[in-house]
Formats: C-alpha cells, structure tokens, sequence
C-alpha cells in the first residue's frame, strides 16, 4: 500500500458541513490525539479537519471513497504531520493482515504438530 494522507481541502469555501464531517470522521476512527492537552491539540482548524479525515481515511485502509467528505478533501502523498502531531499512515490493508495471520497460524500448527511428535 503506497503512503497517502486524506487532508482538508483548504479551496473548498463551503465550510458549513466541516462540524458533520469531523462528528462523521471521528465517530469511526481514534480522534482522543485532538483532545486538550494531546499531542495535536494546539492545531489550528485545518489541521484539526485534516488529522480526522485522515485518521477515518486509514481506518478504511485507503480507500479512495474514505477521502471524500462532501468535497472538503481530498488525497495527498506527502507526509501530511505537523509539528508534534504524527498523522498515522496504514501501510498494510485488511486483506494483507489477514493473509499474514493466516500464515502464522499455519506456521503454528505446524510447529504444534512437531513439538507434540517429541
């Protein structure tokens, strides 16, 4: 998976939805870093917007559909973090964790069926 951040599309004017969106974001992804006294709590509004959109746009391992918010963002490939606040980067999808797993749990078995054979 190539490195993206979903970022506040800083052109949109239209900034009436932004309260939704954020509300929107983080009810499904980890915004606890905004809350005050957290590592990115001294932000100004964009990056605020930003740091939840992108927070919900890893969540959704990437997904080009999970980057959109009525318009007000869009996808970047350069580091989108600012300061002390990191922006989290996903870099392996459901689909390749779940073929790791799966793997190691072969691997596992394997290894029970050899030590029990002792």
């Amino acid at each position: 998976m190539s490195p993206r951040w979903c970022v506040f599309n800083e052109e949109n004017k239209n900034l009436s939805m932004i309260a939704d969106e954020i509300s929107y974001a983080c009810s499904s992804a980890a915004c606890t870093s905004l809350g005050y006294g957290s590592s990115c709590s001294k932000m100004d509004i964009d990056g605020n917007v930003s740091y939840a959109f992108n927070m919900y746009f890893q969540m959704q391992d990437q997904g080009d559909y999970a980057c959109n918010f009525n318009g007000l963002a869009m996808i970047i490939k350069t580091n989108a973090s600012r300061g002390n606040c990191l922006f989290p980067l996903q870099l392996v999808g459901a689909g390749e964790r779940l073929e790791l797993a799966y793997g190691v749990s072969i691997i596992a078995g394997l290894m029970l069926a050899f030590f029990s054979l002792m």
